[in-house]
């Protein structure tokens, strides 16, 4: 795999919220990082 630092900025936050994404327990915080996911898979789309 490689390394974070040869990876577009859109592809590390979307690793940085899969990541915060295990840890999450509610609802709310579910759908905020699903939201954001979602724009960051939209810029890596472009």
């Amino acid at each position: 795999m490689r390394s974070e630092s040869s990876m577009s900025k859109p592809h590390q936050k979307l690793i940085k919220l899969a990541k915060k994404a295990e840890l999450c327990v509610s609802r709310k915080e579910a759908q905020k990082l699903i939201k954001k996911a979602e724009k960051a898979h939209a810029k890596l789309a472009n």
